[in-house]
């Protein structure tokens, strides 16, 4: 039986999510790839075995491997094996039974004023109690190994300026929740982060770039919490503060940086995941905020599958158009959840006498069921379901049904198998 066979019949645990509606006054309590080059515009595509992004306007643009929504190496030519002939092949050299990564997550939260406007997705009530609602169960909900910290921004009051500040005038970094694993229910870190959730009060301007890189370079880069490291960026708009603080009400931060800053994290390993709240589909001076979030998405690692840059099927998760904002961002917040949580793999280095070579990998899951092994195939598609991602930095990552199989079967195992030319899944007609 196929892998892809099985999707049906096993139950996709989902994370479970507490909303309600309540009235203003009650809100306040919630309840329980890299490489690749830029261009202006275009469609997105995963590269090579090692996951290069080119972004492009119709395929002009080069780098890595890959080009225009395609899905690099996915010509669907040759069969699949089975596991037990790939195993039994003279090219095998050797295999590794890998431990799932844990996972670690820095949240950077847009409580900016702004937050406190209503919409009407939001059914009566603000973005932020929604948001607040939502965090608040998502976090409770996650799993004690995943190791996680938060920053709310701007956290306090800003001033409006023209010159150059340091950072804690435009951001309470004394409110930084540092990363440490969540632990069981009622656990310290876990209470710590949803309490910061309860107390989070939006108000001041939108200092995005500041916050992101205080995040990473405070919270992120100077944790030494192992596991798959992303970080998840949630704001309604842009940025009316530019790096050092400068800015004031009206005025339309550059987004180029912060764009850049998140692509340099790509390039460290570290993926960015960016909701887009209502609003977001208005910027400051008339525009619409969409692109920058969508095209950082793209560069982040976290495009979703056969988005545009420009859309209208953004790169980033946009809620700027659902009919019902908590419904959508509880969603939203499932799935990034779903993917992130323990279904990456380190690739262990090579035994003496061996060579590691990343076109020469597959992946073997054998159910606990005593089911015969399958051979998981390669499937380079951005928002790829079934199947595995090399991640440049020497990761396999599951995509989300394959990934649901193998968590919702504790005794089963995956293997990675050296040596054979990796197998590709075919791709769906």
């Amino acid at each position: 039986m196929k892998l892809a066979a099985l999707v049906s019949l096993v139950p996709v645990a989902l994370l479970a999510f507490a909303c309600g509606a309540k009235d203003d006054e009650e809100a306040k309590r919630p309840a329980a790839g890299s490489g690749g080059s830029v261009g202006t515009g275009g469609s997105i595509g995963v590269g090579g075995s090692a996951g290069g992004i080119v972004i492009g306007t119709g395929g002009t643009d080069t780098g890595g491997t890959g080009g225009s929504a395609a899905s690099a190496g996915t010509t669907g030519e040759i069969p699949m094996e089975t596991a037990d002939t790939i195993r039994g092949k003279s090219c095998a050299g050797w295999s590794s039974e890998p431990e799932l990564l844990p996972t670690v997550l820095q949240l950077v939260v847009d409580t900016s004023y702004s937050m406190t406007f209503r919409t009407d997705s939001t059914r009566g009530r603000t973005k932020w109690d929604i948001t607040q609602e939502a965090l608040y169960a998502a976090v409770g909900d996650m799993p004690a190994t995943a190791a996680v910290g938060v920053l709310y921004y701007p956290g306090q009051d800003t001033d409006e300026s023209m010159q150059a500040r340091d950072v804690s005038e435009c951001i309470n970094t004394n409110a930084l929740i540092p990363i440490a694993l969540l632990g069981d229910q009622n656990a310290p870190q876990r209470e710590r982060v949803l309490a910061s959730v309860e107390d989070a009060e939006p108000a001041g301007l939108t200092p995005t770039h500041n916050a992101y890189d205080y995040a990473l370079e405070n919270g992120l880069r100077a944790s030494r919490e192992t596991g798959n490291r992303f970080m998840l960026l949630i704001t309604d708009g842009a940025p009316t503060l530019e790096w050092g603080c400068i800015g004031r009400s009206q005025y339309e931060a550059p987004t180029q940086p912060i764009i850049d800053e998140i692509f340099a994290a790509r390039q460290e390993g570290i993926r960015t995941f960016i909701i887009g709240s209502p609003g977001s589909e208005e910027a400051v001076n008339g525009g619409d905020a969409r692109p920058w979030l969508s095209r950082a998405a793209a560069l982040g690692g976290t495009a979703r599958g056969g988005c545009t840059i420009d859309g209208p099927n953004y790169c980033h998760i946009d809620l700027s158009q659902d009919a019902d904002f908590a419904v959508a961002l509880n969603a939203a917040l499932a799935r990034i959840l779903g993917q992130i949580v323990s279904c990456s793999f380190e690739i262990p280095p090579a035994p003496p006498g061996q060579t590691l070579n990343l076109s020469q990998v597959n992946v073997i899951y054998t159910p606990s069921s005593g089911a015969d092994a399958e051979l998981v195939g390669r499937n380079d598609d951005p928002g790829c379901t079934d199947g595995w991602q090399l991640d440049g930095q020497g990761l396999v990552t599951l995509c989300e049904n394959t990934c649901n199989i193998v968590r919702a079967d504790p005794g089963g195992t995956v293997e990675l198998l050296f040596g054979c030319d990796t197998q590709v899944d075919e791709p769906v007609k």
